[in-house]
């Protein structure tokens, strides 16, 4: 489940939103457990449909708390790759050779 999940802009734009209301950072989020919950309920609510199905939020918020240390280098990576993604990266037009 990890590792098939992106983080799109929006989600990054509501993450750093909360971040910056809490004044902190996402490794300090990550440590509580309240804000933990609150991140997960963040990335969870811009799972596709199907995955919201397969994984609550209840699921994924006891996954984040668990995995507190994988989570946070994990959705670090996400929001950095979210970040470099250019816009329209699904359809770049370019033709299969």
């Amino acid at each position: 489940m990890i590792g098939q999940f992106e983080i799109h802009g929006g989600v990054k734009k509501q993450l750093q939103s909360y971040l910056d209301e809490k004044g902190m950072d996402l490794k300090t989020a990550m440590d509580a457990e309240q804000s933990n919950g609150e991140v997960a309920a963040i990335v969870h609510e811009g799972l596709p449909a199907m995955v919201k199905k397969i994984y609550s939020l209840q699921k994924m918020q006891t996954f984040f708390w668990e995995k507190k240390d994988l989570m946070v280098e994990f959705v670090a990576q996400r929001l950095e790759a979210a970040e470099k993604k250019p816009k329209g990266s699904k359809n770049n037009n370019q033709k299969k050779r």
